[in-house]
């Protein structure tokens, strides 16, 4: 029973941390498409917060960033299937997702995309393959340490 109710709360972890980084992208690009006073953006140190915290818990203290970016040498033969699994199913996730944006921008007739929009696919590469382990997987000896 302990070990579902981690597995919820990691998912509300997850959950937290997209919509953050979510609500930081769509405050930037509402303070610069409206041309908001910049002091809009104080906002978006709150959201950060936000982002930072539910990625240390979703993440870090669970250990899942760790097992998705180590050596396969350094996993057992179930994390390492449950690693693989991820990173198909991440990166057909990520490409969908980009590919969404290409065309949306080519329709919408916008410029290039910018550093910052960059960086948050950057992010969201990196941690897809994290989330969806740590979704599907039990919370496996983390927390007792």
């Amino acid at each position: 029973m302990k070990n579902q109710n981690l597995r919820k709360q990691n998912r509300v972890w997850i959950i937290l941390n997209y919509l953050s980084l979510i609500a930081v992208m769509l405050l930037f690009y509402t303070v610069k498409i409206y041309h908001w006073p910049l002091s809009y953006l104080l906002f978006e140190i709150v959201i950060f917060a936000i982002f930072l915290t539910s990625l240390f818990q979703a993440y870090f203290k669970t250990k899942f960033w760790k097992m998705v970016h180590t050596s396969s040498k350094n996993l057992d033969e179930r994390e390492v299937q449950t690693v693989l699994k991820a990173l198909k199913y991440a990166y057909s996730i990520f490409t969908i997702i980009c590919l969404i944006i290409i065309y949306a921008f080519a329709i919408a007739e916008f410029h290039s995309i910018d550093v910052v929009l960059a960086g948050g696919l950057l992010y969201l590469a990196h941690i897809l393959p994290a989330s969806i382990v740590g979704w599907n997987e039990q919370i496996i000896h983390v927390y007792d340490e």
